[in-house]
């Protein structure tokens, strides 16, 4: 009796520890199978969005042109006897560039002088005589005419010689200079081109569903492809379309105070149009969508990735802002391109994942 006592115990206890082996290797399995689904899931990194008021910008493309630029040419003939400027000299209006030869126009210069001096004493002679009588009136218009002739030949001659010194008609740069000493000049033959770099004009073409949001007096930043910017408004806003691009002709004046910079580069015309509210993303965080639309991928409140569609409100070296999303929309900005719709992840901040680095 007392064997079998015992042997009944003994396989109670050995009951005993078989149902625990069992449940403590039922738990191990479950723990394994927890850590190998978290195992699955893939870590990105994600931004918060925080939204910012900012400025919708329409950004033309353009060329950058002097708003004056003037061929100088000669009015007179002569040898080029003196040359006043330097290529790439800044000059005042009425600053000598060139003088030509007087060849002979101080001679005809005395004559006529001598000329009027007659005129006006036959003239003169011609008006006492008729008050008394002894000359008709014909006599004495045909002196005053003479007289008139006279002047006019004059002034002729004098303008003839003011001519021989070309000068600049506005304050500027001495961009070309194709004459040396001795050249002889025609008249109409160019001596010197003169650019106007206080201001400058920037031409471009505005697309037909923006024009509408264009206005004279606009305020805009011209952006030059050397990086340099300058600040100006809206000149011009043509009010036809161009048959072909369906465009519009834009003009933007911009001034040049340093006058430092140079004509004839491209440049980026900024207008600032409205303002609203926009997140700044970085461009990894850029995706297309399954129809080609630009977009983002985002986390939900499940830890799912979605794709929302978003609209770029203008752009920098480092990113750009966008609107589409709501504040506190988690972004993906690294891994986007390793995960997809309605899958689930594992999100880490952009802080969080530096840290995790640095440990």
């Amino acid at each position: 009796m007392r064997t079998s006592t015992i042997a009944a115990g003994t396989l109670v206890i050995a009951l005993v520890l078989w149902m625990a082996s069992g449940m403590v290797r039922s738990n191990d399995d479950d723990t394994a199978n927890a850590s190998s689904q978290g195992k699955d899931l893939m870590k990105v990194e994600v931004q918060t969005i925080a939204l910012e008021p900012v400025a919708r910008e329409i950004i033309l493309q353009g060329q950058l042109e002097a708003n004056r630029d003037v061929m100088v040419r000669a009015n007179t003939s002569g040898d080029v006897e003196h040359i006043a400027v330097n290529k790439g000299d800044s000059v005042k209006a009425g600053d000598l560039l060139v003088r030509l030869s007087l060849d002979g126009r101080d001679s005809d210069l005395a004559e006529a002088q001598a000329q009027v001096q007659s005129a006006a004493s036959e003239q003169q002679a011609a008006r006492q005589l008729s008050s008394q009588g002894l000359q008709s009136q014909v006599q004495l218009q045909r002196a005053q005419a003479d007289l008139a002739s006279a002047r006019a030949n004059l002034a002729r001659v004098q303008r003839d010689i003011d001519n021989i010194e070309i000068k600049a008609p506005f304050d500027g740069v001495v961009n070309t200079l194709p004459v040396e000493i001795g050249h002889q000049i025609n008249p109409r033959d160019m001596v010197a081109q003169i650019v106007d770099d206080s201001s400058f004009k920037v031409t471009a073409q505005a697309a037909q569903q923006t024009v509408a949001s264009l206005a004279i007096g606009q305020h805009v930043n011209v952006k030059l492809i050397t990086g340099q910017t300058l600040s100006g408004k809206l000149s011009y806003i043509s009010t036809v379309a161009d048959s072909d691009t369906r465009s519009f002709d834009v003009e933007a004046t911009a001034d040049n105070p340093q006058s430092n910079v140079a004509a004839g580069v491209s440049a980026s015309v900024i207008i600032p149009v409205e303002q609203m509210q926009a997140a700044f993303i970085t461009p990894s965080a850029l995706s297309l969508g399954d129809s080609g639309e630009i977009g983002v991928k985002v986390v939900s409140d499940s830890n799912t990735v979605e794709f929302q569609s978003i609209k770029i409100v203008s752009t920098t070296l480092d990113g750009a802002w966008v609107t589409g999303v709501d504040e506190g929309t988690r972004v993906i900005t690294l891994g986007q391109g390793f995960v997809n719709e309605g899958e689930r992840v594992e999100p880490h901040t952009a802080q969080a994942s530096e840290a995790s680095g640095g440990q």
